[in-house]
């Protein structure tokens, strides 16, 4: 008797312990175990987004630094292959209503990267400026054609005035795009050509550069240097500033020296100007409000489609200034 009552207190003991094992393994985890591991999860991800903040914006810079040596380098190799010709047809930058280069009365800022009020200037392209233009074989320029309105564009809300022409470009119902821009009203753009004869009664205008000698060069410029308020009595070198775009006979992969692709600078909105841009040294100014051609045209910098320079893009790559 006393060895069967035994034997059921030790089975019962031993149910007991399974009982108890059981419980403990449906137990889970208990509310403060689940709070700490989120909090853990919280944290890790707070540091994760730390680490890689702006990393697709400095991507992008660290692209467009090694966009713009390209550039630098292939159009100076055209020039040789060429026997120092450079490649025709840049973007102006300008824009016309008159459907002429003589009828020049916007910057198409609606359409750019930068503020043209306060990084570039409008000013005449002088017969004399045209002509070292023409001697180093650039003879055209694309302007935008206030009057054109683009295959399946809406007149009068989608057309190519300064007005509408951001619409034109973010609009889904025609096949414009920003990077494209000046080029003709049949393929989808805005542009025209105009030569520089030198020979019009009047002068197009161009897009000048006034952020100063010491940011292209890094070599200080004069007193008096043309800085946005003194042109009258401005001295110092003058910079003609064209856009490179996909009409330039730079991207003519049937000439020699040709590129075969078209660089796109992305730190702008969608529906606005995406190319790169060339700073061409033209001349200096007289200290009363004119420009004196220089003897050659010579190109100085490029710099990307809001205007900064090399360094300042390489600035946007390493973190120490802030990506656009």
């Amino acid at each position: 008797m006393k060895v069967f009552a035994q034997k059921m207190k030790d089975m019962l003991e031993t149910r007991k312990q399974q009982l108890a094992t059981k419980k403990r393994n449906n137990d889970g985890f208990t509310l403060l175990e689940l709070l700490v591991v989120v909090a853990i999860l919280a944290a890790i991800a707070g540091t994760a987004t730390i680490a890689l903040k702006d990393t697709d914006a400095r991507a992008s810079a660290a692209a467009h630094v090694t966009m713009m040596d390209e550039l630098n380098k292939g159009i100076s190799t055209f020039r040789v292959l060429q026997r120092n010709v450079l490649p025709n047809r840049f973007d102006s930058l300008m824009a016309s209503d008159l459907g002429t280069a003589t009828g020049i009365d916007a910057i198409p800022t609606a359409a750019l990267g930068f503020d043209g009020a306060t990084e570039a200037f409008p000013a005449a392209i002088t017969a004399d400026i045209q002509g070292i233009m023409a001697d180093a074989g650039i003879t055209e320029l694309r302007y935008i054609d206030g009057t054109a309105t683009p295959p399946d564009a809406v007149a009068g809300s989608e057309d190519c005035t300064n007005a509408h022409i951001q619409d034109l470009i973010a609009s889904k119902r025609n096949a414009v795009v920003a990077g494209n821009i000046f080029m003709s009203e049949d393929a989808n753009g805005c542009g025209m050509s105009v030569t520089l004869s030198g020979a019009s009664t009047t002068d197009p205008i161009g897009l000048y550069w006034m952020g100063g000698q010491e940011r292209l060069t890094g070599q200080p410029g004069p007193t008096g240097e043309f800085d946005g308020t003194n042109l009258a009595t401005a001295t110092g070198n003058a910079y003609l500033l064209t856009g490179i775009g996909p009409s330039s006979t730079l991207f003519d992969a049937n000439t020699l020296g040709g590129m075969t692709t078209v660089p796109v600078y992305r730190h702008v909105k969608p529906n606005e100007y995406n190319r790169f841009i060339a700073v061409w040294n033209v001349g200096e100014y007289d200290g009363a409000g004119n420009i004196v051609a220089a003897d050659q045209l010579n190109l100085t910098a490029i710099v990307d489609g809001a205007l900064d320079t090399k360094e300042e893009e390489l600035g946007e790559w390493d973190g120490t200034r802030n990506t656009i």
